[in-house]
């Protein structure tokens, strides 16, 4: 779940009838020039908060929402067989029955024969952190440049165009293709077109862990510009129906049935519903899916994230998107410790409030990403936890750390 500092979503009833207005009788298609994407357009852009258009949608769009019962949900077409490698950009054959909604809860094991095994709180919560300050010198700090490990590859975490703490990676690989995770706020949607497309704007796979408008935002706002001057193979994700945000994860529901709305209205075949286990290959970048979307009882549109592995290189990154802690004992019991072992991994929830101790202990990482601004990094005002993560990642070892503050942070 986002934090700033001083706003918050508007939630509630009314804006659940606006957004749901605005997505959903939004125009069929668009008029758009060759490099664009034909998709729904809504009437207004959300990007960290609602805009001042909201205001204008009317009480006839409200009644005709209500009158509908409609949904905006997406039928997308996905692979069928979870078991097997999904190459990014290949057309898949079946199409999901109402995907969005049957990665949920559910205790059964799901495990499946292709796995890697390749070198085997909520938001409302304030907790005070340790007192004691774990001094940590990042990599940007040391003005260090990462020795060559990902055998021509590159992983970089965009900084934030805001003081807002947020989620965003592309990883260009070796032959030149991307893979973009979750992307950051509205704000930031401009700044992370650019960066795609100095890097030749192919993007085989974009992966979304969770839709809220910390991570989606400059993918909703890039889709409602048309996705200009690049190409989108495929967007991949696990989503609830639009009623469940509704009523499990209000002050991110106007982002989630946006976004749901928005994925609605573009071709099929770049929709690719996930599920645990599916593997997903770009070039020679192979991506695991690592879980189903958990509905737990606490922190729950955080903990309902995908949790994805990349092998890059032999070496293996995990992304953990705003997994909480509930959900981190969830995947560590469902996958072990064997397969959490990771070289690389993103800090969950921006490195405060996410996973435990022991989920790190079994991670076991040599190198930490944080996508922390300055003040989170700091613990300003001490409400923050990020100290406490701090803490436990220093008793792993001399571990290599690059933070959000410093900047755009490479590794190659």
């Amino acid at each position: 779940m986002r934090k700033t500092r001083d706003r918050r979503w508007f939630s509630g009833t009314l804006v659940t009838g606006l957004v749901m207005a605005a997505v959903l009788t939004g125009h069929p298609g668009i008029e758009a020039e060759d490099t664009s994407l034909l998709i729904r357009k809504a009437d207004f852009h959300v990007t960290e908060h609602i805009t001042e258009g909201v205001t204008a949608l009317t009480q006839e769009m409200i009644q005709q929402t209500a009158l509908t019962g409609s949904t905006g949900t997406s039928n997308a077409t996905a692979d069928s067989d979870n078991k097997n490698a999904l190459t990014a950009g290949q057309d898949t054959s079946q199409t999901a029955n109402n995907q969005s909604g049957t990665n949920g809860n559910t205790e059964a094991d799901n495990t499946a024969t292709g796995t890697i095994t390749a070198g085997s709180g909520s938001a409302k919560e304030v907790r005070t952190g340790p007192s004691v300050m774990t001094a940590i010198m990042t990599e940007g700090e040391k003005g260090a440049v990462s020795d060559p490990i990902l055998g021509g590859a590159t992983l970089t975490m965009i900084n934030s165009q805001t003081e807002s703490q947020m989620l965003s990676f592309i990883v260009e690989t070796s032959q030149g293709n991307l893979i973009v995770v979750d992307g950051g706020l509205g704000e930031d949607g401009d700044y992370l077109l650019s960066q795609i497309q100095q890097r030749g704007g192919h993007v085989s796979a974009w992966l979304i862990t969770h839709p809220h408008g910390d991570h989606v935002g400059a993918l909703y706002k890039i889709l409602q510009d048309g996705a200009q001057g690049i190409q989108i193979d495929g967007i991949y994700y696990a989503f609830g129906e639009p009623e469940w945000y509704t009523i499990h994860d209000q002050e991110e529901q106007t982002m989630a049935v946006s976004l749901i709305g928005t994925l609605s209205g573009l071709p099929p075949e770049i929709l690719r519903p996930v599920s645990r286990n599916q593997l997903i290959q770009v070039d020679d970048v192979l991506i695991q899916v690592m879980n189903d979307r958990y509905e737990l009882s606490e922190d729950k549109g955080n903990n309902a994230g995908m949790v994805y592995k990349m092998l890059i290189n032999d070496k293996k990154i995990l992304f953990l998107g705003d997994l909480g802690e509930a959900g981190g004992k969830r995947l560590l019991a469902d996958v072990g410790a064997e397969q959490l072992q990771a070289d690389i991994v993103q800090m969950a929830h921006h490195g405060q409030n996410g996973v435990d101790e022991e989920f790190y202990r079994a991670v076991n990482p040599g190198i930490c990403l944080w996508p922390t601004p300055t003040w989170l990094w700091n613990s300003e005002g001490n409400r923050w936890r990020t100290q406490e993560t701090k803490t436990w990642m220093t008793k792993l070892g001399d571990l290599k750390h690059y933070v959000m503050k410093d900047g755009d942070q490479m590794i190659r």
